[in-house]
């Protein structure tokens, strides 16, 4: 939780700044009071998710940058990669056909076919560890 904390505070206080925001003026874009904004930053509490969802929306930045999964404070997602966000079934045709890439390389329906029961035998082996 400490680690946590210490990427909510630094990038909070630091996209905010970025942004050209005063926490007062961020009290006014958002409703959240500046003293419980200044307690994020200052290490003192962290946000709920709705909370850090609102403020990485006004600063521009995201939600796994603040977390510190990433050092990117910007998505540079595709809308290829965005779309491949959303939940897909192993055991259709909808995994083969959607189009993804390995090291900006797409992927042939065979090899696509190949990840498909490599994910099979991986999650059967993993349920049989149960």
């Amino acid at each position: 939780m400490k680690t946590m904390l210490k990427y909510y505070s630094e990038r909070l206080k630091e996209a905010r700044v970025k942004a050209g925001l005063s926490q007062i003026q961020v009290k006014d874009h958002t409703g959240i009071n500046n003293k419980t904004l200044s307690g994020y930053e200052n290490k003192v509490s962290a946000p709920d998710y709705d909370t850090l969802k609102l403020l990485c929306d006004l600063y521009g930045v995201t939600t796994d940058w603040v977390l510190g999964h990433t050092n990117n404070p910007n998505s540079a997602l595709t809308d290829a990669e965005r779309d491949a966000v959303e939940v897909v079934e192993l055991n259709d045709d909808s995994f083969i056909k959607r189009e993804f890439a390995l090291d900006g390389v797409v992927l042939t329906e065979e090899q696509k076919r190949k990840v498909q029961a490599m994910a099979r035998l991986l999650l059967s082996q993993d349920q049989q560890g149960k």
